[in-house]
C-alpha cells in the first residue's frame, strides 16, 4: 500500500501532529510494510525543500517569494488579501505534485494550504482519505480563502475522519458525520513512557535541572506559544512551599512563526517575572528540542495549564509515566483523562486552585502511580492502536467512491 501523508508542519520543525505522524509511519512501514512518502506545508521555513528523514521522503511546500511579501504585510489590513494568494498558490503547487503520482491513500494531518489541496483533490480524483483532527476547530472541512461558498466537500464516502478527543468527535457528529468517524487518544509508547526506578530518577535530575533529592520538581514542556500559558505557572509557584521548584521547557517561536508566543530571545522574560516575584531561584527555563522522557523521569508532577487544546500527547505520556497531572479544567480534552484523586487534578486557571493540586499530586504513593499507569495503557498503547490504523487504511484502499466506509465495524471485523 502506498499512503501520501499532507501535514501542516513535518520534522524537523517542532511540531506535535507531525512528530506524531512520522513516528507512527516509521511503526505501520515496518510492521504492516506500509509505503509513504510526505508533502508538508510549514511556519518555520520559507525555504521549499525535499529531504529524506528516517528513510521517508519528505517534499515541504512553500512559496519562499509570497511568504517574505505576507510576512511584510503581517500588521495590516493587506495581509487577508497576501494571506489568500499564498494559500492558493502553495495549494497549486501542491495539486501539480498530487497529478504526477498515484497513491492509494492520502492521510492528512493539520490545517493547511497543503492539507486544504490534498483534500480538495482526494475528493474531485476519487482517493480514499483519512483526515485528522488535530486542533480544536468549528467544523471538519477544509476550504481555500474564498472558495467556502462555492465549494462541497463530501467526508461521509471513502473517508475517515480521525478524531483525536471526544469534543472533536462531538464537533464532527455536529456536522452530521458520525459512522466514518474514529475517536480515540493520540498513541504512546508505553515501553517508553512507564514509571521509571529510582536510579533513573535522579539520573534524569540531575542531568536537567538543579533540584535536589528533597526538593518537589513540577515539569511543564510546550512550544512557548502565549496560549501554552507558561507563565501562569510563576505565578502559581509563588503560592507554593519553597521545597517546590518549576522546570518549563519546550521549542521557542522562529521569527517566521506569525501566532503569539516567545523566541528563543524573548524567553528570558520568564526568569525576569520569576525574579520580579521573589521566585527567580525555584525557577529553570531551557528552550530547545527536549527528550520527554527525561523530563518525565525527572517530574514529581506535570503541569499542563494550555488553552484550546484537541489534546496534548504529554498529558498521556505522564499518566503513563506514573507523573500526576495538573491541568486546565476549562479544556474538554483534558476532562476525558485528568480524573481527580486518580492521576491527578483538574483545576480553572487559578493560582491558588493550581498550588493547592500541585501539592496534593506531590503526595501520590507509589502505589498510586503505578496504578494509574496500568489503567491508562490498555486504551493509549502504539500497540493497539497501530492494529487498528492498518485495518483502517486498508479498509480505506478497498472502498469505492460512492461508499461510506463504518469505522466500528472495520476494527470489530
Amino acid at each position: 500500500m502506498n499512503v501520501l501523508v499532507v501535514s501542516s508542519k513535518y520534522p524537523p520543525e517542532y511540531s506535535g501532529s507531525g512528530l506524531r505522524a512520522h513516528r507512527t509511519y516509521l511503526r505501520l512501514k515496518e510492521k504492516f510494510d506500509i509505503d509513504v512518502e510526505v508533502i508538508a506545508s510549514s511556519t518555520e521555513s520559507n525555504i521549499p525543500e525535499t529531504y529524506v528523514l528516517d528513510g521517508i521522503s519528505v517534499e515541504r511546500v512553500v512559496s519562499k517569494n509570497l511568504r517574505s511579501v505576507d510576512r511584510a504585510f503581517r500588521s495590516t489590513p493587506v495581509r487577508r488579501l497576501t494571506n489568500a494568494i499564498l494559500a492558493h498558490r502553495e495549494a497549486r503547487t501542491v495539486k501539480r505534485k498530487l497529478a504526477e503520482s498515484k497513491f492509494d491513500v492520502i492521510h492528512t494531518f493539520g490545517y493547511s494550504p497543503a492539507t486544504a489541496a490534498a483534500i480538495d483533490w482526494s475528493r474531485k480524483h476519487q482517493i480514499p482519505l483519512l483526515l485528522e483532527l488535530v486542533n480544536p476547530m468549528a467544523t471538519p472541512y477544509q476550504f481555500l480563502p474564498g472558495t467556502r461558498r462555492f465549494s462541497e466537500q463530501d467526508l461521509d464516502n471513502q473517508s475517515i475522519v480521525v478524531a483525536i478527543s471526544k469534543s472533536l468527535g462531538e464537533m464532527c457528529a455536529s456536522h452530521g458525520i458520525v459512522d466514518n468517524v474514529w475517536v480515540r487518544p493520540n498513541p504512546v509508547d508505553i515501553e517508553k513512557f512507564s514509571p521509571d526506578t529510582s536510579d533513573a530518577r535522579s539520573a534524569a535530575r540531575n542531568k536537567i535541572s538543579n533540584v535536589s533529592d528533597d526538593e518537589i520538581l513540577v515539569v511543564y514542556v510546550a512550544k512557548y506559544l502565549t496560549r501554552k500559558n507558561h507563565t501562569f505557572l510563576i505565578d502559581a509557584l509563588t503560592k507554593l512551599p519553597g521545597n517546590f521548584r518549576l522546570l518549563l521547557a519546550g521549542p521557542p517561536l522562529t521569527d517566521r512563526d506569525l501566532v503569539p508566543g516567545l523566541t528563543a530571545k524573548q524567553i528570558p522574560s520568564l526568569m525576569d517575572k520569576a525574579n520580579e516575584l521573589g521566585v527567580g531561584d525555584r525557577v529553570e527555563v531551557s528552550h530547545g528540542f527536549v527528550d520527554m522522557q527525561e523530563y518525565l523521569a525527572a517530574a514529581d508532577v506535570f503541569c499542563f495549564p494550555a488553552e484550546r487544546e484537541a489534546m496534548g500527547t504529554p498529558l498521556l505520556e505522564s499518566i503513563s509515566s506514573g507523573v500526576p497531572v495538573v491541568a486546565n479544567a476549562d479544556e474538554p480534552s483534558f476532562r476525558e483523562w485528568v480524573i481527580d484523586d486518580e492521576n491527578g487534578y483538574l483545576r480553572p486557571l487559578n493560582p491558588d486552585d493550581w498550588a493547592e493540586a500541585i501539592i496534593k499530586a506531590a503526595e501520590f504513593s507509589q502505589d498510586q502511580k503505578l496504578s494509574m499507569s496500568e489503567k491508562i495503557k490498555q486504551s493509549i498503547s502504539t500497540v493497539a492502536i497501530d492494529q487498528q490504523y492498518n485495518r483502517l487504511l486498508q479498509a480505506a484502499a478497498a472502498t469505492r467512491a460512492d461508499q461510506q466506509i463504518n469505522v466500528e465495524q472495520v476494527l470489530s471485523s
